[in-house]
């Protein structure tokens, strides 16, 4: 049989994990799950595997400096477009966790519709009047809780960013390479995904069908974030592309 998440795997499946990070609207645990490395991610935080860990951590590190080199330019350039990719991507992932739910129940039907609701209400950009921090405070507090976009599948990590009040601020910290607010913001994120790898861990070995429910309700309610505003004909080609792209990382994540 072939080994699973081979070191090498790891890597490369971080790569588009990372990625996601950068992009509204996008989650990078739903990436994961897609890829089949949800659960070896949570499991290697949660126990911290320093190897595992090195190897996904640069595979993600690798995608989110090729996600903000590019999500500048592209959403400049046509953020129409990008926003239909990106409804289609998100969409489409949400079929990793509706086919874990099993048998559907009022009660499992509720579930979803309360995360759908509260997905869509933290998809609106509306700044958080409870992050009174600032400076490199407001850093390590932002990737505290941005920690939660690689663990929670539907919870954008750029979404979340901008609810902060961030996002630009750490896409230019990468571009530029200001290292002291990297490492600040680096140092909130492990200290978030400790906590969140041993929460989400323990939920989904007692309630897994449950939390897939959630899951799925938070990943379409997350899409809001980028509906496209207006109907393009080349916009359906970009939906499209989104929606083959999460296929083939289904794909993959099945046979890597």
């Amino acid at each position: 049989m072939r080994q699973k998440n081979t070191y090498l795997a790891l890597f490369l499946k971080s790569i588009p994990i990372g990625l996601a990070n950068t992009l509204p609207g996008v989650s990078g645990g739903t990436i994961a799950l897609v890829l089949n490395i949800y659960e070896t991610l949570i499991n290697a935080i949660k126990d911290i595997k320093i190897k595992k860990l090195t190897f996904i951590g640069l595979g993600a590190v690798l995608g989110v400096f090729i996600g903000s080199a590019v999500i500048t330019d592209l959403y400049a350039g046509n953020p129409q477009l990008v926003n239909y990719f990106l409804f289609g991507l998100v969409v489409t992932s949400a079929h990793s966790t509706y086919r874990k739910i099993g048998s559907f129940s009022f009660l499992k039907l509720l579930f979803m519709v309360l995360a759908f609701a509260l997905a869509l209400f933290f998809s609106r950009e509306i700044q958080l009047g409870f992050v009174n921090a600032q400076g490199l405070m407001l850093f390590f507090i932002a990737g505290f809780f941005g920690s939660i976009a690689m663990i929670l599948p539907g919870i954008s990590g750029g979404t979340l960013l901008i609810l902060m009040g961030v996002y630009h601020p750490i896409l230019a910290a990468v571009n530029n390479l200001e290292i002291l607010t990297l490492i600040v913001f680096a140092l909130g994120m492990g200290a978030g995904l400790l906590v969140f790898a041993w929460l989400f861990s323990y939920l989904l070995k007692k309630h897994q069908a449950k939390i897939m429910v959630i899951l799925t309700g938070l990943i379409l309610g997350s899409a809001a974030a980028v509906f496209p505003a207006q109907f393009e004909i080349a916009g359906l080609i970009a939906f499209s592309v989104g929606v083959i792209l999460i296929i083939i990382l289904e794909i993959i994540g099945k046979n890597t």
